[in-house]
């Protein structure tokens, strides 16, 4: 399957998944209401901290998997996957152990938290240690039309359990559905995984795992302090302006996650192709084209859909879900702030493929100090949560700014095409704010309050972004191209990607 079918594919099913998430999340925030809302988001956290216990072997697998898959090398692929598999057993048996004391830690420390909710979120993740074990080698093999339906199947089951349970038990009701979710996905997973792919054999050989983990591990710090830098924002208002603030601000951040759908897709898709390329010891001229183009295109498609998620708030906040109105001004920040983080991925993936993680490492933990005291010094200069957004903004600003300024310099451009590029990566989300933050300037209630003229603000919106954005040559180049996408011209996929050293 071609590079764009994957992507097709795989967006598509993504897409109606999220959307049965994104129902799913309200659904549940509206049973829950704030304060129980705002805890539940503070217990995800531990699903997405935990994978650290793994050492990191499942990005093993995703990046050695290809790679060898490109020399041609199939006993080296089925040695790596049965250690990861291996490790990955190891890994849940030892968040297991942590379920089992987390009860005297909590009455030790003193905490006010339900420990039994807690204890069922770490078995929900040691068993969700297989079933991503299974659901990233359909990714690692390139299999992306079962990766897609797995997702599919998840938001399905999702939606039953975790989604009928909060209506009928509140907050308990939403991790014992949790639970049955993961559950059902293991056996679905493996079963599929199994039967497209053939068996793996558990491996625990020492020498086999140690590898796993040293190709692995700085890997998975990286995402596992990129994952802190993206949550460190809650921890600060948890500490600071307590759960309920929490709850607020999480509505917001379940908005701009919605943005994290394509950036996603195309990270997956593209990951292992980038992994292969080096393998193949492909050329710049064809890194550029599975690099830096996607990126371009990504710019523009989250910019409009930025827009339609800014006409869209006032809608949810102040009709669906009025509790959560005064996370408006935040979530309508966070969903501005959270095209830096989208731009980044695929930047990522060339770092980590060309095994520079540990400077991909130092960009990532100065992002997070960054980040951390950003937020507390906005929340103690009286910003509240709106602060917090903005502070979390421009920590995802630097990280991007660092990253993709090494990238570009490894994909061969001077110092002025650097520049250039780096300015036109990020052209859509500055013209954005332009005439985002001139509207607000000018005229406050246009985001605040939901209507036909508002409809009519978002449509001149995005003729005026898509205007503006034709008149840079480097998006021109690609506008044309999807043009000719739609109308179903011929298109070489191996069509070079637009210069990168526009005139601006």
């Amino acid at each position: 399957m071609s590079v764009m079918r994957n992507i097709s594919f795989f967006l598509a099913a993504v897409l109606l998944s999220k959307a049965v998430g994104f129902v799913q999340s309200f659904a549940v925030a509206k049973f829950l209401g704030p304060a129980d809302f705002g805890l539940w988001v503070t217990l995800l956290l531990l699903i997405a901290y935990a994978p650290i216990l793994c050492l990191g072997t499942a990005e093993t697998l995703l990046k050695q998997v290809p790679y060898f898959l490109g020399r041609n090398e199939p006993a080296r692929v089925r040695e790596i996957e049965g250690s990861v598999l291996g490790s990955v057993a190891l890994g849940s048996l030892a968040m297991l152990g942590l379920a089992a004391v987390t009860p005297c830690v909590i009455r030790l420390m003193g905490w006010h938290v339900r420990s039994y909710l807690a204890v069922v979120v770490m078995v929900t993740f040691s068993v969700s240690c297989f079933t991503n074990y299974f659901y990233h080698r359909f990714s690692a093999h390139e299999n992306f039309k079962m990766t897609g339906s797995m997702d599919v199947v998840r938001s399905g089951i999702a939606f039953f359990l975790v989604v009928g349970m909060s209506w009928l038990w509140g907050l308990p009701g939403v991790v014992a559905g949790f639970l049955g979710q993961e559950i059902c996905m293991f056996f679905v997973t493996a079963w599929c995984n199994i039967r497209t792919h053939g068996k793996v054999r558990m491996n625990f050989h020492r020498k086999s795992i140690l590898y796993a983990i040293r190709v692995g591990l700085p890997i998975s710090l990286l995402w596992w302090i990129l994952t802190l830098t993206a949550s460190v924002d809650r921890v600060v208002l948890g500490s600071l302006l307590g759960v309920l603030a929490v709850g607020h601000y999480a509505l917001g951040v379940q908005l701009s996650n919605v943005l994290f759908l394509v950036p996603t897709v195309v990270g997956r898709v593209l990951y292992p192709k980038v992994n292969k390329h080096f393998g193949e010891k492909a050329d710049a001229e064809s890194m550029r084209r599975v690099v830096l183009a996607p990126s371009l295109a990504l710019g523009v498609l989250l910019s409009n859909l930025q827009i339609a998620l800014l006409i869209g708030t006032p809608f949810l906040y102040n009709t669906l879900l009025p509790k959560y109105r005064p996370g408006l001004l935040a979530g309508q920040i966070l969903i501005l702030g959270s095209y830096f983080y989208c731009l980044f991925r695929n930047a990522a993936n060339y770092l980590i493929a060309g095994n520079q993680e540990r400077l991909f490492l130092k960009y990532v933990v100065s992002a997070l100090v960054f980040n951390a005291l950003m937020d507390v010094a906005l929340v103690k200069a009286g910003c509240g949560i709106a602060g917090v957004a903005c502070g979390t903004s421009l920590a995802g600003l630097c990280l991007t700014t660092l990253v993709w300024r090494k990238v570009l310099s490894g994909l061969g451009l001077g110092r002025r095409q650097q520049r250039t590029t780096l300015f036109g990566l990020c052209a859509p989300i500055l013209v954005l704010l332009l005439l985002f933050g001139g509207i607000r300037l000018f005229h406050n209630a246009s985001f605040l309050k939901f209507g036909l003229s508002r409809v009519l603000l978002g449509a001149g919106l995005f003729a005026a972004l898509n205007g503006i954005l034709w008149c840079f040559p480097i998006y021109r180049a690609e506008m044309l191209v999807w043009r000719e996408t739609l109308f179903h011209k011929k298109q070489s996929l191996q069509t070079p990607a637009p210069s990168v050293d526009p005139v601006y």
